[in-house]
């Protein structure tokens, strides 16, 4: 920080900053000048900022601003603060570190028309930590379509007028201006320790003397020509001898300038320009420059962009991200001409509405299709239906389909489970029909597959009370939406106990506050991960679908989706925003929502098994059938709230599914089964979120069966 113990004003073109054992007496008294304290506004502002500041930083001590254009004295907080709380919301945008490294920048910009919306914009965003001006022109009422200034800046050097404004945004930020311009004589004074040079003047024989000087001390020269939003970029920093303007007029040298008139210099800045690319307005004014016009044209809000181009370019400096050499162009016109309807684009993409297929009649259909179709409406992870159904004259085959899985799906343990409900089903149809034999379990590992032998000659004979487990079974349906909180009654949780009680499962009731919310924390942060990890990423979205003709995944609609979180779907299914926040250590909020769900359940029924065989999960999918049919007969909604790391049987498994996050679902893992005092022998089957729930039923879709053998 500087300090100013010398009679008041020292400067016209920047602050004057004092601490406040060194105002001076004179400065403080005089009642001509205008005081200003920002201090207690920013004092309040800065107790709100996330994550919240040191006290440290809160203690640091203020600092006073003279403005002597203004005849006006500001008390601010002190520079550290000071710049933490007005570049605040450059977040996430900016880094801190990124912020770090641009307050070390030293940018010099030559020609303050254009070149004063870049020093702003660079300002604004914090891209600098010292700013040189150079500019030997004074501000006319013409540059006023352009030049962000004010009739009081009229007759002052551009420059000085530049460096005012940047003074009054952040009078920490050291500015330096050229009133001369540049000059062969200041040149090397003007570039000396100069990170990036921006140069936007108007003398063809000084855009090539900064560019030769530039490229001789390896200096990058960014330029925004206003037509077309034309950016122009040389890294000389990294292509020490790389022709000036990519050699569009030749290696010139500006010796190479001397003795030339207007005329001959002319051509040679016409051809840096590409007079077929420039935009037809600025080619035709060319033609009329000293006839109808007396300059080139410009427009502020071209200026503006450029600001904003060349800002930009400087933020990928900043970040370390790639920036060749070259041009581009951002031409506004051309954009406006591609405009998109989005009303239009959503109606065009808008899937044709599901033609309704009525429910076949079952006291239609064979013994065989009864029994397959009822396995078929059995649940199952991302409802992906992980199952092959073989019907022949005499029994039911469900064969788990190992094509039909996903990372989190480890060795094939959900399609397991999910094996497990459909066996369940095709029992409860063959028991309906009264014509079952047997039920079998056959094969390992992804081989696993449940049969339901059935003679179909048998006397039917239908119970009514199977009969009404059969119609439940068909009728079960996945509820997603939040709950209202209903505690579970003792004699529901008898109820679930009594039907998950066997000799290879037991249940664990989650029904007390505080296990709510502890198991709302461990899906929150299970969640998060999921979303930052890319592939379980993709494989999310991939299960999702809007197509109400798509016989398998999870319809979007069902997903009950709070109105913030269902507009921000098309932002949460983009990897590069996942990228981002996991970069940040962000991205909290994305469990937020099943944490809520949770928070709102009346209770979570946790399965747990003994053995870990694929037939283990395939009898505890079995069970888990018949605890879902019984919640949903006692009026819950139920809804599979299972954590990313479920089927992972030991840490080094948990920690594969995730290279970026690995320890932490280890630690998840450790969390849960220590919560609820899993034995070393049990794993988890599945966790089922109950809720009272005024959510419609809606059947999921489901592939068609195959006919009979």
């Amino acid at each position: 920080m500087r300090h100013y113990t010398t009679v008041y004003p020292t400067s016209e073109s920047s602050a004057t900053l004092f601490s406040e054992s060194s105002l001076p007496v004179e400065l403080s008294r005089d009642d001509t000048v205008r005081v200003t304290d920002t201090t207690a506004q920013a004092a309040i502002a800065m107790g709100s900022l996330l994550p919240p500041v040191t006290a440290e930083l809160m203690a640091e001590k203020p600092t006073f601003a003279y403005f002597p254009w203004r005849k006006a004295l500001v008390k601010i907080p002190g520079p550290v603060s000071y710049r933490r709380l007005r570049l605040d919301r450059n977040r996430h945008k900016l880094t801190a570190a990124d912020l770090q490294r641009a307050g070390e920048l030293r940018i010099g910009v030559v020609g303050l028309s254009v070149g004063h919306a870049i020093a702003l914009t660079l300002t604004l965003e914090g891209l600098a930590g010292e700013l040189r001006l150079a500019d030997f022109d004074s501000l006319e009422l013409t540059n006023m379509n352009r030049v962000p200034a004010t009739l009081f800046d009229l007759d002052d050097n551009k420059a000085i007028v530049a460096s005012r404004r940047i003074a009054e945004i952040d009078p920490y930020l050291s500015t330096e201006v050229y009133t001369e311009g540049i000059v062969p004589e200041n040149i090397d004074r003007f570039l000396d320790g100069l990170d990036i040079v921006i140069e936007e003047c108007d003398s063809f024989d000084v855009k090539v003397l900064v560019r030769q000087k530039c490229r001789q001390r390896g200096i990058p020269v960014l330029m925004e020509t206003s037509d077309g939003g034309t950016l122009d970029v040389e890294r000389f920093d990294l292509e020490p001898d790389r022709p000036l303007f990519h050699g569009l007029a030749g290696d010139l040298r500006v010796e190479d300038l001397v003795g030339l008139d207007r005329a001959a210099i002319t051509p040679l800045a016409v051809k840096v320009l590409e007079p077929a690319k420039v935009t037809a307005s600025m080619a035709a004014s060319a033609i009329e420059l000293g006839h109808s016009v007396t300059a080139w044209p410009q427009l502020g809000g071209d200026v503006l962009l450029g600001g904003a181009t060349v800002a930009a370019a400087v933020r990928r400096l900043v970040q370390g991200k790639p920036l060749r050499s070259g041009r581009v162009r951002f031409d506004r016109d051309t954009w406006l001409d591609d405009i998109v309807d989005p009303l239009a684009t959503t109606n065009a993409d808008t899937p044709a509405p599901a033609i309704a297929i009525s429910e076949p009649r079952l006291d239609e259909m064979s013994d065989g299709e009864l029994i397959a179709h009822a396995a078929a409406r059995a649940p199952s992870a991302g409802n992906q239906q992980p199952w092959q159904i073989v019907v022949d004259d005499s029994s039911v085959t469900i064969a788990l389909d190992p094509d039909r899985t996903s990372t989190l799906d480890v060795e094939h343990r959900a399609s397991a489970v999910a094996v497990g409900a459909a066996l369940y089903n095709a029992e409860l149809a063959a028991t309906t029909r009264g014509v079952l034999v047997s039920t079998e379990i056959t094969g390992a590992g992804d081989r696993v597959a449940g049969r339901v032998v059935f003679d179909p000659t048998r006397q039917a004979s239908e119970s009514p009370e199977v009969g009404g487990q059969l119609a439940a079974a068909l009728a079960r349906s996945t509820r997603r939406g939040p709950g209202d909180g209903t505690p579970l009654s003792s004699d529901d949780l008898a109820r679930f106990v009594d039907v998950s009680t066997t000799d290879r499962t037991r249940l664990v009731a989650i029904a007390d506050r505080a296990g709510l919310d502890r198991y709302a924390s461990i899906v929150s942060r299970s969640d998060r991960l999921r979303f930052l990890t890319p592939a379980l990423h993709r494989e999310m979205f991939l299960e999702l679908t809007a197509d109400p003709s798509d016989p398998v995944g999870i319809d979007i609609a069902s997903l009950a989706l709070p109105p913030a979180m269902a507009g921000m779907l098309d932002v949460l299914r983009r990897p590069d925003v996942m990228a981002l926040l996991d970069e940040w250590d962000g991205g909290e909020a994305l469990g937020r929502d099943a944490a809520a769900r949770v928070e709102s359940a009346s209770g979570v029924l946790l399965l747990v098994q003994q053995g870990t065989r694929a037939a283990d999960y395939l009898r505890a999918g079995r069970t888990m059938q018949q605890l879902w049919i019984a919640a949903e007969q006692l009026g819950y909604a139920v809804h599979p709230m299972t954590p990313t790391f479920l089927y992972a049987l030991d840490d080094d498994t948990a920690r594969s599914l995730s290279d970026e996050h690995g320890d932490e679902l280890v630690g998840l893992r450790r969390e849960m089964r220590d919560a609820w005092s899993l034995a070393d022998d049990e794993a988890p089957t599945v966790a089922l979120r109950l809720s009272r729930s005024g959510m419609p039923v809606e059947v999921s879709r489901r592939l068609s069966q195959p006919p009979v053998e």
